[in-house]
């Protein structure tokens, strides 16, 4: 579903009340969904960007033998998120000097419905590769947030985690068929009382893989990522994040998108997702 479509589907209702001041609270051990955490999909489940955004955070404050980064996540979301009280069960699956593989769980009471699978490489200096190919610092930016870009998308009535983001778009970019990018800001914290880390924003950004470039007709067609993997190429710096997407469906109701992640210095990331299509 394309951004521009939620900015036209105003059938999906306006919440009353004060905005909550972050997509989850803290409640002992547990993370308590806030209307923030909607997706469009379902007016009691979640959408991806927010559980993306909290297995990061879970995910990358896993210890590690040697200095290491995450470099993979892939993030399956198995059973509709409700917006409830939920944990985070964090396991490591394998520890050594070189990888780490980890896995963190959402739970709804004893009911896994969503879980992160992260891999760890190990980082180091003085290897004399100075100088080796690096494409993702060569590529431009699709162009810079809030110089030449359309203006912020703030519309009230937006469902959700969708109000807890801005977004930005370039001056005349088609939102139809074909490549398409927006710049992604989060507005308000990830969990209450702490900062948004610029993995858990990366993460919360890569779940808009299947949503950027998605031509479908929102009123006619479900369109849902069970999956989104992420690849790392380095830590993103400052507030924005831009998708720059593509997405194919078949006619048999599956479909894939991919997309390329650009902070204000350059290209971050690369992600893909699969789509289940179905009409309404």
């Amino acid at each position: 579903m394309d951004v521009a479509d939620l900015v036209r589907a105003e059938s999906l209702g306006a919440e009353d009340g004060a905005t909550p001041p972050a997509v989850f609270l803290r409640d002992g051990d547990a993370f308590v969904a806030t209307a923030l955490a909607g997706g469009p999909w379902s007016p009691d489940a979640q959408h991806g960007g927010a559980v993306c955004g909290l297995l990061g955070r879970s995910l990358e404050v896993c210890p590690t033998p040697v200095p290491m980064r995450i470099v993979r996540v892939t993030f399956e979301l198995m059973r509709p998120v409700p917006l409830a009280a939920l944990r985070v069960a964090t396991e490591v699956l394998r520890s050594g000097k070189r990888t780490q593989l980890a896995r963190a769980s959402l739970l709804h009471g004893e009911v896994e419905v969503a879980r992160g699978t992260a891999l760890w490489l190990r980082v180091a200096t003085g290897l004399g590769l100075e100088g080796a190919p690096n494409l993702a610092e060569e590529e431009p930016l699709p162009f810079p947030p809030g110089r030449g870009a359309s203006p912020l998308i703030r519309v009230p009535n937006l469902p959700g985690y969708l109000r807890a983001v801005d977004f930005v778009r370039a001056d005349g970019e088609p939102t139809g068929r074909g490549p398409s990018t927006v710049w992604i800001r989060s507005r308000v914290p990830l969990v209450e009382g702490e900062p948004l880390t610029p993995f858990a924003r990366l993460a919360a950004a890569c779940d808009f893989t299947s949503g950027v470039a998605n031509a479908l007709d929102f009123a006619r067609f479900v369109s849902i990522n069970p999956d989104v993997t992420l690849h790392v190429e380095r830590a993103p710096q400052g507030e924005w994040i831009a998708v720059h997407g593509t997405t194919s469906v078949r006619t048999d109701g599956t479909g894939f998108s991919h997309a390329r992640l650009f902070d204000e210095r350059g290209r971050v990331a690369t992600a893909s997702a699969s789509l289940f299509v179905d009409a309404r």
